[in-house]
Formats: structure tokens, sequence, C-alpha cells
């Protein structure tokens, strides 16, 4: 397989140009060395330092922090959420000493610290090296974190094991280097064997998921293929390929689709610089013929392979893992964990856990324990209680997540972490626990981070203009969201549309809540989802159902 080098663009941007100076794959000596002289405001005035400081410390996981006064945000990868005691422990660790005590799982199960300083850089890299983990490749133009399956190797129902792919794929794309760290952005995948498809397939760049040959129940276990899905302001659901890609074939197709968007993806311009916009607009047989060309062979065509067509599901809950043993999904409200919760977990697996003790982190920014024998659930789920980590939470806290927001996050236009920890509270008090799912996503600004388009009430950030109650006559501007409903992934995947606007932020709890009691209300059985309720009700009542109770006389705001 012969890899092509980018070209420079005819029309070049700031960040295209910054790449070309110099590759992000050569920035860690900068950072260690600005680490070591742990001088923010020097870095600051240093020309090169500044492009660092704006691009290339991206590329090993290291992001300005609102407000942008020398701190910065941390990225730890982590290939399929998997990881040991012994790295969460670490974790846990570098949280407490640098991270003021907490951080946030994400949607593609890494794990991010805030508050880190730039001195702080260079013990935490060497910390996670010998913890064997990195934050290479975290960030920036590269291929992100590759997700998976919580349950790979142990869910009972999946067809092949994929949890060595998710390490196997990253460390291919980490050991090529320069080969893969000047994409046109970035670049994310995810693979499973798992039914439900909790590791979200639909909206990524490439996802292998299992099928049988022929789609015969007789046939051989392998991969289709969907590609060219993403999210952001301009949602793109992938397009199957078509194909039956064999478990030995993986790892070419892994990098051959890396190729594919490097030599030939869009540079001028950012916001159209990803695979989904190439693949919608040449078509999925060119993309087929183009990965078979950097391939060097003909991947079997199989038209019978097209979606994956399950619904979506987090494993929370306690299950039976294909080995005997059991697993335990532990709700991580809105996703964010103190050290003492990561040290909590990292000790209650190695003592009530057996053989590997393995842990999993979910899209859906939740943890799970794995390898637990029958006769230790009881004393560990009352341990997890005692920690206060149960793991028979409300429904609504094992599915409401949330992004970064305006606390640290430079894009963001609204505040999402802590209004979303008071809404979720007030809910698990005023809302019955449901048998349904119902998936609740706040997000800060357009680009998606807590999936806003695919959730079943999806809240992007927006100022709302209000009355100045202290000063007549004058006017705030305070956070609201606009409200997203329809989505839904697996059978028929759609995307959310925007039912009502301008939500005020303190009052979006009341309009959830009705939409809830509404549909427990008026499904038609017990198996009815939120989602087929939404579809069956006129986008004018949803609305009102959302306006109504935030304009009531009577309507009690919720102060984050």
């Amino acid at each position: 397989m012969t890899a092509t080098m980018p070209t420079t663009p005819v029309k070049i941007n700031k960040v295209e140009q910054a790449k070309l100076d110099k590759d992000g794959f050569d920035v860690l000596q900068d950072i260690l060395r600005y680490s070591e002289g742990g001088d923010f405001d020097a870095l600051k005035s240093d020309a090169a330092g500044k492009t660092d400081l704006e691009v290339r410390f991206k590329w090993f996981g290291v992001y300005q922090q609102k407000p942008n006064n020398g701190h910065f945000m941390f990225r730890i990868k982590i290939p399929g959420g998997q990881l040991t005691p012994a790295q969460l422990r670490t974790i846990g660790d570098l949280s407490e000493r640098y991270g003021r005590g907490f951080a946030d799982i994400t949607t593609r199960q890494d794990i991010q610290l805030h508050w880190i300083t730039l001195k702080d850089l260079k013990p935490m890299f060497e910390a996670l090296w010998a913890a064997g983990m990195t934050s290479q490749f975290a960030c920036g133009d590269t291929p992100r974190n590759l997700v998976s399956c919580p349950l790979s190797g142990v869910a009972k129902h999946e067809l092949i094991d994929t949890s060595g792919y998710a390490k196997a794929i990253s460390d291919l794309y980490l050991a090529g280097g320069r080969e893969f760290s000047n994409l046109p952005r970035k670049f994310k995948a995810s693979i499973g064997g798992c039914p439900d498809y909790c590791w979200l397939p639909h909206i990524h760049d490439y996802a292998l998921f299992a099928v049988r040959q022929g789609g015969r129940p007789e046939g051989a276990v392998g991969f289709g293929l969907i590609v060219g899905g993403g999210l952001s302001d301009t949602p793109h659901l992938a397009q199957p390929l078509h194909v039956f890609v064999r478990p030995d074939q993986v790892m070419d197709v892994a990098r051959g689709l890396v190729v594919l968007f490097r030599d030939h993806g869009y540079r001028a311009k950012r916001n159209h610089a990803r695979l989904k916009f190439l693949v919608a607009e040449k078509g999925w047989q060119w993309t087929r013929n183009t990965l078979e060309e950097v391939l060097g062979y003909e991947l079997e065509h199989d038209d019978s392979i097209g979606w994956p067509d399950s619904r979506v599901d987090d494993h929370m809950g306690i299950g039976l893992q294909n080995d005997g043993n059991h697993y335990v999904g532990v709700p991580i409200e809105r996703g964010r964990w103190t050290s003492r919760n990561m040290h909590a977990l990292a000790d209650l697996s190695q003592r009530f856990a057996t053989g590997p003790r393995r842990i999993r982190l979910s899209v859906r920014q939740n943890a799970l324990l794995l390898d637990v024998p029958k006769a230790n659930l009881a004393d560990l789920s009352k341990a997890l209680e005692d920690h206060g980590l149960p793991s028979a939470a409300h429904p609504l806290r094992t599915s409401l997540i949330a992004c970064t927001g305006t606390e640290f996050c430079n894009l963001a236009v609204v505040e999402t972490k802590h209004r979303a920890g008071r809404v979720l509270g007030w809910l698990e008090q005023n809302v019955p626990a449901m048998d349904q799912p119902v998936s609740i996503s706040f997000t800060g600004c357009p680009n998606a981070c807590a999936h806003y388009q695919i959730c079943d009430i999806g809240l992007t950030g927006i100022p709302v203009v209000v009355p100045d109650q202290d000063e007549p006559g004058k006017t705030l501007k305070v956070d609201g969201y606009n409200v997203w409903l329809g989505a839904g992934l697996g059978a028929d995947p759609r995307f959310g549309e925007v039912v009502a606007k301008k939500i005020r932020g303190d009052m979006i709890h009341l309009s959830i809540k009705n939409l809830l009691d509404h549909y427990l209300a008026e499904r038609v059985d017990d198996e009815e989802s939120f989602r087929s309720w939404v579809r069956r009700n006129p986008a004018e009542r949803l609305e009102m159902l959302i306006l109504g109770p935030t304009q009531a006389a009577q309507a009690e705001a919720l102060v984050a």
C-alpha cells in the first residue's frame, strides 16, 4: 500500500500554513521545553510559541481553557474506553494533583482534565507514559480516539470480540506518526460487535460493525462498513459501502480510509474539511473504488450489507457477561466525576472483580465495572451507593449528557454542566422512573460535542433577551436553549429538528418535565419509545408543550 503525503492546497488557511511550517507531531519537545520553563507569559510573547499554543499543542491533547489566562484542558486518549484499575487510579491522581480534583468523561470515551498549568504538562505526560497511556492524537487534525462497545469481549450477544481492535487501530495511527499527523481535519472512527450499537456507528467518519457474510445465519462473521458520518452544524449519516470486510482485512481498511481522507479530503476551508463532505459530494461508489485503489485489492461486494439497524443501548444496570461473570453500569452524573470517584471505582474493581478486572467508559459519559462474580454483586452495589455512585439510579441519570460549556470552552455560548446537574436533580425528584430510555443533551454551541441531533431531547445553547426586573425598561441576556426533538439512530435513523427556540435556561426543566409527562400519559403501550411518540405529534403541539409551562404565572425558575 503506497502513501502520498498531502500537497499544499491552492488556497491555504492559517491552520494549514501552521502545519506546513511545522508538523503537529513534532511539537512534543516544544511542549516539554515550555513546561520546564513554566512561564505562560513567555509562551504568549514567543511568536512561534503562539502558533504552537493555538494549533499544534492540540496534537498532544492540550487546549487553551477559557478564560485563556494560563490554564489548559488536557485530554487523555482511551481507545475503546478501556482502562485497568491502575490506569484509572493514575488519572485520579493526576486530577487530584493538577486538575482541582475532578475530570470529565467525553462522548468519545476520553477523559478531560481542567485547570492544568504549563508546568504541569511534563509530569502529566510522564505519568501517563508510565501507565501505558497517551494524549497524542487526542485532538488536532488527526485520527481521534477510536470508540467501541464498552462490553467488547464480554457482551453475551456480540458476533465478534472487537476489544483488541480498538487498541490495535489506535496503535496503528500513533505508530504512523507523520503519516497520519496532517489530515484535513479531525477523523473519527468506531468499531463494534455489539448488536445494540451503543458506539453510534452512524455518525462516524467510518464505522465497522459485525455482520454475517451474505446476511445468512450460517455465514462467516466479519464487518460491514459505513463512511462519511458526522454531526456539528451540518450533520450527515454515514453511507454504506456494501462490502464484507474479513477480520484479517480490518487493519488494512482502518489505515486505508485515513490515507483516503488525507490525500483526497478538502483543505481550503476548515468548515468543509471533513470526510462527510467528500463522501456526500463524490458518492459512496467513488469512495469504495478509491478505498480499493489505496488497498491494492478489491473488497467483497455485498449489497445485503447496509445500515446497522438496532436500537442504541448504553449497558447500564447489572448484566450477565458471556463468561458467567457480570458487568455493573455506573452512571456518572453529567459525565463529571471526582478524583475520589475514580479512586473508588479503581479500588472497588480490585476488591470485587476477578481475573482481568476491566473498567470501561461509554459514549454516554458513564463507566462500567466488568468481571464481577455473582456472589459479589450485592456487596459491590452497596459499596457503590455508599460512594454516591449507585448503579440503580434514575434512568435519566444514565442518559443525560452535557458538553463542557462556557465554564471552560472557548466555543460555547451558554453554561451546561452545572445547569444540567440542577435540572437532572430536579427531574429525578419530579419525574417517575421510566421503563423506556429517554436521552437528554445539554450542548453549549452547534458543534455537537454532546450529540444534540441524535438525543431524544437535544438542547443547544443560545442567548435569550429578557426584561431586567431590577431596572425596568432595560433588558438582559441570559442563557437559553433551542429544543430539538424526533432524533433516533438504529432502524430508520434520522436527526432531530428544532421544535422550539430560545427557551430560558432557568425554565428548561419545566419544558422537559411537560414533554415527559405527556409522553408517559399518551404512549400507546409500555413499549412505545419517546421518539415514536414525538413523531406522532405535530410540531405545533410539541412546541406548545415546551413553551406552555415556562409562560405560566406559577412557573418557578431553577437557578443554575
